[in-house]
């Protein structure tokens, strides 16, 4: 998945936050949408943090 793109919605929490850590993990890169902005913030972060 390495320089490979995902929109992922609902990424705030479920499924979605699961699939945007693991497209994260493989090396993609993200477009991740949410109606709840502070988990978004939240899951960027960890993003940012852990990868």
């Amino acid at each position: 998945m390495k320089n490979k793109w995902a929109l992922i919605t609902g990424a705030s929490s479920g499924i979605g936050k699961e699939l945007a850590l693991i497209h994260a993990n493989k090396g993609g890169n993200l477009v991740l949408l949410a109606r709840r902005e502070k988990e978004l913030q939240e899951l960027r972060g960890q993003i940012i943090e852990s990868f």
